[in-house]
């Protein structure tokens, strides 16, 4: 864990151009720098570098954070991976707080398993390249493969001799002791003569990175035909976990985040040949099912994915399986269906690069029609069987967990698959019952009912919505006035204390969770440094709180400071008119709470069910309603 101090003069050393121009070519352009944003596709420059705020901002995309959250947005880092990255720019030692002796013993085992697996995979690299043997085996395989020596290298391949512990020996001459080189797997016991031995002896050798490029594990395929296995994975260990590893992710993360899209295949070779082709945006499970923490790592980055596994029965299983599991992760799910016999590997060398690529994009399918056209459902004549492969897409469909995107899979599918929507809508909710999830539409009994809900629901949502961008303007203004001062009634008084003081005497709560976490957070900064330091907030380490408070500081248009100066021209600053603009957004965001607590006892009115009391605090509510409009009105211009 790094300590809090160590934390803070990582970010009082990090200049935010500085971090950003070591990947982006950066302009100045008043106090800002401008360039083009590195997380999608522009022509026109819209990312701005603020030095003066220690941000980064893209009004295209919308991305931006601080000094660290870049990092963790270009690279793909978790946290303290990003603020150690900035530590060794700035030359800051980081000494992280003392671990028990436990904790000590485990970390000193994870970092010898980090430490022999590089050692490995350079062992493995110089064997492939500067020895007779690898180029002879190992090389000319992967040539035979049509793997270039750019792909080769990129992906670290490697080769492991013949001999019987050359790597073992290799590793104990240098100091590597016996026991870790066994825990890594990279060397095994002979039960008969008790003598240490290679375990990849004799293998093509796919190294396997972690998310920010360690060495973890190894794959390896022999060319012995007595060899027991043909492929053979590193076992688990304390650095490698078959079922939270991606291979090829290392090398992927930066084009699947700018494809906004990630190709799943089976095996290592198609990553690679997907990589010669130029599609890098692809990764491949480790020798396991494709599992929920993979896909979580995935969703990092991008929530699309598209499955390219084999045609055969177990890839159409492995299919099948990873939809509704990537459906329930909320990710968007598409899928390739190639020819009988093929697979990416194969199929891709019958096209060229912009061939192949035109069909991975044109020929993808929802994973609903993948369904319909794998399951033959419109070749079926048994209605038992039509209804069985049916309600196999239904289920599918409930597995998803936003009701307006299933409900919106109902509203497109429903006639391809020959069902009403509100028949289909029943189905979906029926599935998802019995995996004990209630959902809203299975109390839709009739055409009227549904048509009376969804205009609920709108009308619901508009409120919603504008609570949300009153509730985002009181914070705006917070973070970015909260310190201005002005007088009332002859007192001295900030923006924060009017707005903080002004809701507490109504008992405004926030209705976000994220809005009341930052509110929350506001207070107790007022309460501890009776100011704002917006630093504070943009440098949080709650990554939300961080990214809400970039975004309400940012200002696409910012004046130059010598501009009123420059041209004689003086613009009224929203600043200069602070206490008309905190009054107009208190009042608003008061407003909005009595406008829905109207709504609320009119719709029970509606209903029949209020009683005199509820009549009353009805005409109260409407007389504050009114007092505040024509306050709104007359003081707010």
């Amino acid at each position: 864990m790094i300590p809090k101090d160590t934390i803070d003069k990582i970010f009082e050393a990090a200049r935010i151009e500085e971090v950003v121009g070591d990947f982006v070519p950066l302009k100045k352009k008043g106090v800002n720098y401008l360039g083009n944003c590195p997380f999608h596709n522009e022509k026109t420059p819209s990312f701005t570098v603020s030095p003066t705020k220690g941000i980064y901002k893209c009004f295209g995309c919308g991305k931006g954070g601080n000094s660290v959250k870049f990092i963790m947005e270009i690279e793909h880092y978790t946290y303290p991976e990003a603020l150690k990255v900035i530590a060794k720019k700035y030359q800051i030692e980081i000494i992280e707080k003392e671990l028990t002796n436990e904790q000590q013993e485990k970390q000193s085992r994870k970092e010898s398993l980090y430490i022999v697996s590089k050692f490995a995979n350079d062992y493995f690299q110089k064997s492939l390249w500067e020895t007779e043997e690898g180029k002879t085996i190992g090389l000319s395989y992967f040539q035979e493969r049509g793997f270039k020596k750019e792909i080769t290298k990129k992906f670290e391949l490697g080769y492991s001799p013949k001999i019987k512990d050359g790597l073992t020996k290799s590793a104990i001459k240098i100091a590597f002791d016996k026991d870790i080189l066994i825990e890594s797997g990279l060397s095994l016991i002979n039960d008969s003569t008790g003598k240490y031995v290679d375990r990849f002896k004799e293998r093509t050798i796919f190294p396997i990175h972690s998310f920010s490029g360690r060495i973890l594990g190894f794959g390896g395929r022999s060319f012995n035909p007595k060899a027991k296995a043909k492929y053979l994975n590193s076992p688990e260990s304390l650095i490698y976990y078959k079922s939270k590893i991606l291979y090829g992710l290392y090398q992927s993360k930066s084009a699947i985040a700018k494809e906004d899209n990630c190709f799943i295949v089976e095996g290592y070779t198609d990553v690679i040949s997907l990589h010669q082709n130029e599609i890098e945006n692809v990764v491949s499970a480790s020798g396991t099912a494709l599992g929920i923490d993979q896909l979580k790592l995935i969703s990092r980055i991008t929530e699309k994915i598209t499955l390219l596994f084999d045609g055969d029965e177990a890839g159409i299983k492995a299919t099948y399986r990873t939809i509704d599991l990537s459906l329930k992760e909320g990710m968007d799910v598409n899928v390739i269906i190639f020819p009988e016999g093929e697979d990416p590997d194969s199929y891709s060398k019958n096209f060229s690069n912009d061939e192949f690529k035109s069909y991975l994009k044109n020929d993808a399918l929802n994973f609903v029609d993948y369904k319909i056209q794998i399951s033959k459902l419109n070749d079926q004549t048994d209605p038992k069987e039509i209804i069985k492969r049916k309600r196999d897409i239904f289920k599918s469909i409930a597995n998803i967990p936003d009701a307006l995107i299933r409900a919106q899979y109902c509203k497109t599918y429903y006639k391809k698959l020959d069902v009403s929507e509100k028949i289909m809508l029943k189905e979906v909710s029926q599935a998802r019952a019995r995996v004990g999830v209630e959902d809203n539409f299975s109390k839709i009994n009739d055409k009227k009912q549904e048509s009376n809900s969804l205009n609920k629901a709108e009308e619901k949502q508009t409120s919603t919505d504008k609570l949300f961008n009153l509730e985002e303007e009181i914070l705006r203004i917070l973070l970015n006035y909260g310190n201005e001062q002005f007088v009332i009634d002859q007192e001295e008084t900030t923006v924060a204390e009017m707005i903080i003081d002004d809701l507490k005497v109504d008992g405004i709560l926030f209705s976000s969770t994220l809005f009341s976490k930052l509110y929350k957070e506001i207070e107790k900064e007022l309460d501890n440094k009776s100011k704002i330091d917006i630093y504070h907030f943009i440098n949080n380490n709650n990554q939300k709180i961080s990214s809400l408070a970039v975004d309400l500081i940012s200002n696409r248009h910012s004046i130059s400071e010598n501009w009123e100066e420059k041209h004689n021209i003086f613009t009224v600053r929203e600043n200069e008119k602070m206490r008309k603009t905190t009054e107009k957004a208190i009042l608003s965001l008061k407003k909005c709470h009595v406008d829905l607590q109207i709504s609320k006892l009119q719709h029970q009115i509606s209903e029949g069910k209020i009683d005199d009391t509820g009549v009353k605090k009805l005409s109260k509510l409407t007389k504050i309603k009114t007092h505040i409009a024509k306050t709104l009105g007359r003081n707010i211009g």
